[in-house]
């Protein structure tokens, strides 16, 4: 039998390869019974002035950066709650008896929610490098993730229309869905994601 540390030291491991670079972006809501709630995005910049770590160091140049930049607020309905210029709109039914949520997503290159989480491919590779310098990882922010967290258990989750990398899924009280920036970019019908509880 492993010692405990041992154990410990490599479920920490297998939670921190997990993590992909792929999908650091994305909005999560936390959806209460009544449609209240709070929303949060995550997105992937260039900062725009020095960190701490770089006004504090002595004798390097920096060249590079990348940053991910968070931002939560609450909602008084999940049916007003509008992203990217209406680029992700929702629309729930909150009923006692099977409660679900819409959440509609535009897809072609003016797909403003997409260009508010993420900068376009060629940043992406950039700041991939910074992001991992032992250069394993290419790209970063190349999936989005939207995510929401609901009052029950989530038992169906699908989107239509398919696309290429699109996936839906649900695990205890949250569904999720991801969408390859790529995916997003290209011109198409507008994705319908819905779950219900």
């Amino acid at each position: 039998m492993r010692p405990p540390h041992l154990i410990a030291s490599s479920l920490l491991l297998a939670c921190l390869c997990s993590c992909s670079g792929g999908e650091l972006v994305g909005v999560h809501v936390k959806l209460q019974k009544d449609g209240t709630g709070v929303v949060t995005v995550r997105t992937l910049m260039e900062p725009a002035s020095t960190g701490a770590a770089e006004s504090r160091a002595q004798g390097v140049t920096w060249e590079s950066r990348a940053g991910l930049a968070s931002a939560q607020g609450r909602f008084d309905q999940i049916n007003d709650l509008k992203l990217g210029n209406g680029g992700i709109r929702f629309l729930a039914e909150l009923g006692d008896d099977r409660p679900n949520l819409r959440v509609f997503l535009q897809r072609g290159p003016d797909a403003e929610w997409v260009k508010a989480l993420v900068p376009d491919q060629a940043a992406r590779q950039q700041m991939a490098k910074v992001y991992d310098p032992t250069g394993r990882t290419r790209e970063i922010g190349d999936v989005l993730r939207i995510e929401v967290s609901v009052p029950g258990e989530v038992f169906a989750s699908g989107v239509r229309p398919s696309g290429r990398g699109v996936e839906a899924a649900h695990e205890g009280k949250r569904a999720y869905l991801l969408v390859p920036v790529r995916t997003a970019l290209e011109a198409g019908e507008e994705l319908e994601w819905s779950f219900s509880w």
